[in-house]
């Protein structure tokens, strides 16, 4: 597939002031720049996640994290920093202060993890289960570290 035809992700790095990293995501081409920069390569229709993190003076933090799909060439879709061309956007979260607050991201961060325990690939989930999942931390419906994953799964 040429180049032009995938959505590139660029995983950037800044010591104590920002780091923007891919989270899940079966890229179909990884480049690592000069600078340090990683460059992640989609095809439409592929799922991928993406953490946004940046500090701030007096020590205050953001991170904002993503469920994010690759749309075809000449489909517009949401213009988010460091992706090239626009996404469709399935889930978006965000969480001020440090991680480790049992906050928005970190549950987030944890799901993908369990997901990757019970060999399940995030990438491969349907999106309406990110959008649940989301939901259900948004509304506190039912705590993600109780609710039934494959079940949530199966409902999507």
């Amino acid at each position: 597939m040429r180049p032009e035809n995938l959505t590139r992700f660029v995983a950037q790095r800044v010591a104590g002031s920002r780091a923007d990293r891919l989270c899940f995501g079966d890229a179909v081409r990884r480049r690592i720049g000069r600078s340090g920069c990683i460059s992640h390569y989609f095809r439409p229709g592929q799922l991928f996640a993406v953490v946004w993190w940046r500090r701030y003076s007096h020590d205050r933090q953001h991170r904002t994290f993503a469920v994010l799909e690759s749309l075809p060439a000449g489909k517009r879709g949401r213009i988010l920093p460091g992706i090239q061309p626009g996404v469709a956007v399935h889930a978006l979260v965000r969480q001020h202060g440090p991680a480790g607050q049992d906050e928005a991201v970190d549950r987030l961060l944890d799901l993908i993890e369990e997901l990757n325990c019970r060999g399940r690939n995030p990438a491969e989930m349907p999106t309406a289960f990110w959008t649940e999942a989301v939901q259900q931390l948004l509304l506190c419906d039912e705590p993600l570290e109780s609710c039934d994953v494959e079940g949530l799964a199966c409902r999507a």
